[in-house]
């Protein structure tokens, strides 16, 4: 897992960035983060992938002239490049008469969305997790269920800093699980789904066992005609 920015090195890259402005406003925000992800399919893994980005966003405004650039490099000459841009486009913009100013400093209740359990999954607790699901499937029913999931987790992180003295950090982490549950002939079929911030809350087995029942429910259904029914 690539190492999210802290507030400090975030505070420290949108600080430079403002100070190449010479908008009448400008607001600078910049996010990143490591998504990684496990899919199976046919009660077998077929892919697991891992990807990080990081990206920065310059907002510059002229009165109600407002223009708009990003880039993903993070050197001091892109940062000038980046807040130019913006500056260039904002000229050529025409006037935005629904343009609200920019927030001045703010105080924000403190909330915690992320979790190091998350943000530190390994791929060998990924691929457990998955073993987990694999193993209900194929022995429910006397092994005659099919079962394709995907398991994403990522990591990320949003500053925001403007030249009105606003500034924002948050950090956060989600993991999603989502599967599908077939009978082998075809008449059966279940799904289930799970997302939480914190991976150690995750029960793979839970969420299979409830699209296992629905395959398993749903098999050999048959058609009924109009009327009424006591159920």
């Amino acid at each position: 897992m690539a190492k999210l920015l802290t507030e400090a090195q975030a505070k420290e890259i949108l600080t430079k960035v403002l100070r190449f402005s010479k908008a009448d406003e400008c607001e600078v925000s910049l996010r990143g983060g490591e998504h990684n992800n496990i899919r199976y399919a046919r009660n077998e893994v077929s892919t697991c992938g891992s990807s990080d980005y990081k990206s920065l966003q310059v907002q510059s405004a002229f009165g109600k002239r407002v223009g708009t650039a990003t880039i993903d490099e993070f050197d001091d000459a892109s940062y000038e490049k980046v807040v130019r841009r913006s500056e260039e486009l904002a000229r050529l913009a025409p006037e935005n008469p629904e343009y609200v100013s920019l927030l001045g400093p703010q105080q924000y209740h403190p909330s915690n969305g992320y979790f190091e359990k998350t943000a530190t999954l390994s791929a060998e607790e990924r691929a457990a997790a998955v073993g987990k699901s694999l193993e209900i499937s194929k022995t429910q029913a006397s092994g005659t269920l099919l079962t394709a999931g995907y398991l994403e987790d990522q990591a990320s992180f949003s500053a925001i800093m403007n030249s009105k003295g606003l500034f924002a950090y948050y950090p956060s982490t989600q993991v999603n699980f989502t599967l599908t549950v077939r009978t082998q002939d075809g008449t059966g079929s279940g799904f289930a789904a799970r997302g939480t911030g914190d991976f150690s809350k995750l029960d793979t087995a839970a969420t299979t066992r409830i699209a296992t029942s629905k395959a398993l429910a749903s098999s050999g259904a048959k058609a009924l005609e109009p009327g009424k029914y006591t159920v």
